[in-house]
């Protein structure tokens, strides 16, 4: 019995590990927002040979990150080690609006039409188009329409990003594609396409690469909202059984969102949820590893930062035992880290930090030992001038 369960337990554990998929990006493209207002977002966006995306936005100086595939596009956040996960923030957050939506949401459906006027961007030609959207009932939003320049040849179609990213700053609307493919060069509104726009700034090649299970990843939302639902449904359901005082027509938005209130601590177990811990702090990692704070998104975070935190590579000490300053790097490396997370947008992954500072300061403590008094002077003191 107990074999076969132990068998049960590692194919689990295999195919769980399975659904984890590398996914090499082989360019990378930078877009700007050409805008006379102050603070304008920036979009980095990586793509793979087989059309997936990893998208970043900063929005408010805070960087926002989506993945899209053929399933769909998800709001994920960049962990160590070059491994995302899905995360259930969303843009909407950091733009001010709190609201949930706990009904079904309206149906529309993208619309292209092309026109015949055409521009070079980068010295790739693109074809206009006019994007708007219309309901199930045919009823077209007036004043929306965006025009779009895209590369209609390109085997690169990032219009799957663009429509995600619709769905995500679009509340309580489910946006349909419009069959639409190519590579996005530039959008804006149509009436100010010329003034208020996001441009393609530069292609480069990439070679970064991530990995991610994103069909896990969705599910793992899907039961998240799921469960939200059911609470909200049941808070409602106890909110119409008060007092016939409460239930008049200027308490009826109060008590709804109350309810709503009430439903979200209830229902999300995940706001409290931690998992078990395992020590492994101890095992063997990469010691020249990716740190946050060699991709800050904003110069305003390094306000946060001990001083030494900047440029701090070029002032580690030298040691005849070699080893020593890759360890140093990245202890002091991940301390830094750690206070990225201050902000909110931060992309740190916490335990796995924290796991790598605790492992280097073990081997930081025992080489003492095998080191000669120059080296040992060396350590000590670069450790005591550390801010």
């Amino acid at each position: 019995m107990k074999k076969f369960i132990i068998i049960c337990l590692l194919t689990s554990f295999i195919l769980g590990v399975a659904q984890e998929k590398k996914i090499s990006f082989s360019k990378v493209f930078n877009y700007q927002m050409i805008d006379k207002k102050a603070s304008l977002p920036t979009l980095k966006m990586y793509a793979s040979k087989n059309n997936e995306f990893l998208t970043r936005l900063n929005i408010k100086e805070i960087p926002m990150y989506y993945y899209t595939d053929a399933l769909g596009t998800s709001t994920v956040s960049l962990e160590m080690n070059s491994r995302l996960a899905g995360s259930g923030l969303s843009a909407l957050m950091y733009l001010g609006y709190s609201g949930y939506d706990y009904g079904e949401k309206e149906e529309y459906t993208l619309e292209a039409r092309k026109l015949d006027t055409k521009e070079t961007i980068l010295g790739m030609p693109c074809s206009h188009y006019l994007v708007n959207y219309r309901s199930k009932d045919g009823t077209k939003k007036e004043n929306e329409d965006l025009k779009l320049c895209i590369d209609d040849q390109s085997s690169i179609n990032n219009m799957s990003v663009f429509n995600g990213l619709l769905n995500q700053y679009l509340p309580g609307v489910k946006m349909k594609s419009s069959g639409l493919k190519g590579l996005i060069l530039k959008v804006g509104p149509e009436k100010t396409y010329d003034k208020e726009y996001f441009v393609l700034e530069s292609v480069k090649d990439s070679q970064d690469q991530v990995f991610f299970d994103h069909r896990k990843a969705m599910m793992d939302r899907q039961r998240k909202q799921d469960s939200l639902m059911i609470a909200y449904k049941k808070q409602e359901e106890e909110y119409a059984k008060a007092d016939s005082v409460y239930a008049t027509t200027d308490s009826t938005a109060i008590v709804a969102d109350s309810a709503a209130t009430a439903a979200v601590p209830y229902a999300d177990e995940t706001y409290y949820y931690i998992p078990d811990y395992v020590s492994s702090y101890k095992e063997n990692q990469d010691e020249d590893g990716s740190l946050a704070i060699t991709n800050i998104p904003a110069e305003t975070l390094w306000k946060g930062l001990p001083k030494h935190c900047k440029n701090f590579e070029k002032d580690l000490p030298t040691f005849k035992f070699k080893e020593v300053k890759g360890h140093l790097r990245n202890y002091v490396g991940q301390m830094c880290d750690m206070y990225l997370t201050q902000s909110a947008g931060h992309n740190v992954g916490v335990k796995l930090t924290l796991d790598e500072i605790r492992r280097e300061v073990l081997y930081l403590n025992t080489i003492q030992e095998k080191l000669d008094q120059s080296d040992k002077k060396k350590l000590n003191n670069y450790l005591k001038t550390l801010d």
